[in-house]
């Protein structure tokens, strides 16, 4: 048994030789293997292409937006002034009519039989005060019976005059030239006294009514340009001025203002929404970038500048930057605080950039073709 074991000892023994020899074998060549394979070369890192925009000092229009909505400078819905029954409409709807054009003729017939016998009464004071005249001028009658004539002559005018207004009462016309709407009453139809028998719009032109903060009482004062922008006619801005400021504040403080509207509007009509906006000039100071350059999050606002490059062979680099804007109207916005006049921002790409990322300006893209050349700039010059 001895010798079994000493004969086992000795293969292990050679066994593990071998494999020691092998393993150095296989170091000793993958070492040569390692010295003889050439050196891979080191990649620069890609820049990320972009485009930036030079940061601008210019005017920039704040605006002071509000709501209302339009009026006719002349508008009315025509009443009745008394009850009646309808017997002529002489006008239809939508048609234009002229002053004093007669639009609805209740019944006046009782009240035209009344003049006549009015007329008669009045004719017979008259002959009466004139006779009383000549006879009191002779002394053939009494003084008074002479003022009893003539109050009675008096009062029968009166009469008349009553019964003529009560006639004009039942022609209701047109108090000025304009359009009229949909006539609400017909033919035959009895109207009481306040009824809206039709509408009437002038056409003198149209304002526009609206209100404002309080704060803003001193950015207003006729004359005022604005620009009125219509839901209803999205593609046509109009212009007006304020007209008048109301001089009382409503119970929620803010203060009435009407503007007039200054040109044409076809197709505007009284109680369309409108939308006002007030335009306030910033200082010439004001520094702005495209809207597009600023990303927004939870911790502020910020935005990546572009960094000169070292020397002539590397990419020029961006370096992310805090800062607080301010108004932002027609695809840009004011810097308060971070930026200088002249740095450079980028304002399309950020998705991909990190701070001190490398970059290389597109000559076109999508954003700087729709703005003037002057404002968008490459790292290297104009876009």
């Amino acid at each position: 048994m001895s010798h079994v074991s000493a004969v086992r000892r000795t293969a292990a023994r050679s066994l593990s030789i071998v494999l020691l020899v092998l393993l150095l074998l296989a170091s000793l060549a993958w070492g040569g293997w390692r010295w003889t394979r050439p050196n891979v070369p080191h990649y620069p890192v890609i820049p990320i292409k972009v485009a930036v925009a030079t940061v601008s000092k210019q005017p920039f229009i704040r605006y002071l937006e509000a709501v209302g909505e339009l009026e006719a400078v002349q508008q009315v819905s025509v009443p009745a002034e008394v009850g009646g029954r309808i017997v002529r409409l002489p006008v239809e709807s939508g048609q234009r009519v002229e002053r004093d054009q007669v639009l609805v003729q209740l019944n006046d017939a009782p009240q035209r039989g009344d003049l006549v016998r009015l007329q008669g009464e009045l004719e017979n004071t008259r002959v009466k005060l004139e006779r009383s005249q000549r006879l009191v001028s002779v002394n053939a009658t009494s003084r008074e019976a002479y003022d009893n004539a003539r109050t009675e002559y008096i009062t029968a005018q009166g009469a008349l005059q009553t019964i003529k207004a009560q006639i004009d009462q039942r022609t209701i016309r047109a108090p000025f030239s304009g359009v009229l709407g949909i006539r609400k009453v017909h033919l035959g139809q009895y109207v009481n006294p306040g009824d809206i028998l039709i509408n009437l719009v002038g056409d003198q032109g149209l304002y526009v009514n609206f209100s404002v903060p309080e704060q803003a009482h001193s950015q207003l004062k006729p004359g005022s340009p604005l620009q009125v922008q219509l839901d209803a006619l999205p593609d046509r801005p109009f212009e007006a001025r304020v007209s008048s400021i109301d001089p009382v504040l409503d119970s929620s403080r803010t203060l009435s203002v009407q503007a007039r509207l200054q040109a044409p509007t076809p197709g505007a009509l009284p109680r369309m929404f409108a939308r006002v906006r007030l335009a306030q000039p910033l200082p010439a100071s004001t520094l702005s970038v495209p809207e597009t350059a600023v990303t927004y999050n939870a911790y502020g606002e910020d935005l990546f500048v572009v960094q000169p490059p070292a020397d002539d062979r590397s990419p020029p680099t961006v370096r992310r930057v805090s800062v607080k804007t301010g108004e932002r109207r027609d695809g840009r916005v004011v810097i308060n605080e971070g930026l200088s006049l002249g740095e450079q921002v980028v304002i399309s790409g950020q998705i991909k950039l990190s701070d001190g990322a490398a970059i290389d300006p597109l000559e076109h893209s999508v954003l700087n073709d729709s703005m003037p050349s002057s404002q968008v700039m490459t790292a290297g010059g104009h876009l």
